[in-house]
């Protein structure tokens, strides 16, 4: 195994030897000693070692502090400060290169070990996370399906190519602005524009539908038939709601849910696999409670999995039975396999828990008008426009 490389900058040269023997004896490899801030940053450069560690006060025109910025900001090399002085003033200035550490002389060896195994830790995490963050980047950058972020306020974070494209939106001009203003849509049928509700999906985590055959109108009023879309929560490692994801599936190629009653192939076998990977983490966490299984049901219906969603809306409602998320993810998943009466029956259920839920009425009036009770559906729709939130 290849041993950690580190550059000694200091220019007590007694002190630059005592921490080269401890360092040595805590088998790392010394690529080199220097006594300037000029020649650490011509030696990171030609050596380009795994850490730093600088003293702030140092000869020549150059300070560490300035060093230890211009190696950072160039080679992304993490910098453990070394000095004599503690004051507030040096403190301040030291912090402002984001040092991975910083350690106040005389020190220990065990002291000295401790920092830099700390700093070269969290350099490694905070690559890990940039390659996750790249990654995750060029997924969405290369879908072909339209993708959407937004934060908790309901302004969007990110909007990718395919997104772009048929909003008429560039990201330049969509990040920041409210998705309502962004993503308008035209109700199949009626015709009726209509936007995204992100209520629902941010404040209570419920799975939010644009109902199929439904057509997104662009920035410049062209129309794009859409097979649907699907906003789901985004939460971080807590639980705790950061904002929304919405994937935009377009009309064409699209892989009907379900076409017998015994419940046929779920479209998930041809979602993306780019889709589905970006839905591992949530599918892998193990459910508990409730609400778990009702976030589990929202990220299998994110990834148009519908039979699975069908069952983990079942699990949450076997915890609790008044659980009206589930519930109406349930009747989402059903009606996508195409039971229409069962889909009926489960938005009912949540009506019967929450009687003025806009959407769920929305979902019912669509459902009712498909299968062809336009008396029903009227009502369910003067209803939810009674109750827009």
């Amino acid at each position: 195994m290849e041993r950690t490389s580190i550059l000694i900058v200091e220019d007590d040269f007694i002190v630059a030897k005592v921490i080269e023997k401890s360092l040595r004896e805590l088998n790392y490899h010394i690529c080199g000693m220097v006594s300037s801030g000029q020649e650490a940053v011509k030696l990171t450069e030609q050596e380009r070692p795994d850490l730093v560690l600088m003293d702030i006060n140092l000869q020549g025109d150059m300070d560490g502090i300035v060093a230890a910025d211009m190696i950072h900001s160039r080679h992304n090399i993490p910098v453990v400060f070394l000095t004599a002085f503690s004051d507030q003033k040096t403190f301040s200035r030291a912090l402002e290169t984001a040092p991975y550490g910083y350690i106040i002389k005389p020190f220990q060896s065990n002291t000295l070990a401790t920092t830099i195994e700390v700093a070269l830790n969290k350099y490694r995490l905070e690559q890990q996370q940039a390659t996750r963050h790249h990654w995750f980047e060029g997924t969405l950058q290369s879908l072909s399906d339209g993708i959407v972020t937004i934060d908790t306020k309901g302004n969007i974070t990110l909007i990718n190519p395919a997104a772009e494209k048929i909003t008429g939106w560039s990201a330049k001009e969509a990040i920041g602005k409210p998705l309502n203003k962004v993503l308008l849509f035209a109700e199949a049928g009626t015709g009726k524009r209509r936007t995204l509700s992100t209520v629902p999906v941010l404040n209570e985590g419920i799975v939010t539908i644009i109902p199929e055959g439904s057509t997104l109108v662009s920035k410049y009023g062209s129309s794009t038939t859409i097979s649907e879309a699907i906003a789901s929560p985004v939460r971080d490692d807590a639980g705790t709601i950061t904002g929304a994801a919405i994937v935009i599936y377009s009309g064409e190629g699209k892989t009907a849910a379900v076409k017998s009653a015994a419940g046929g192939l779920q479209s998930s076998l041809e979602q993306p696999a780019e889709i589905q990977n970006l839905v591992l983490k949530e599918q892998q966490k193990r459910p508990v409670t409730a609400d778990d299984w009702n976030d589990r049901g929202n990220s299998l219906m994110f990834s148009r999995r519908y039979n699975d969603a069908v069952n983990a809306y079942d699990k949450a409602i076997g915890i609790s039975a008044t659980n009206y998320k589930a519930w109406y993810g349930k009747g989402t998943a059903l009606a996508k396999l195409g039971k229409n009466d069962e889909a009926l029956a489960a938005y009912d259920n949540v009506l019967a828990i929450y009687p003025r839920n806009h959407e769920v009425l929305m979902a019912k009036g669509v459902l009712l008008r498909k299968v062809g009770r336009d008396a029903e559906a009227d009502r369910c729709f003067e209803l939810a426009h009674l109750y827009l939130p």
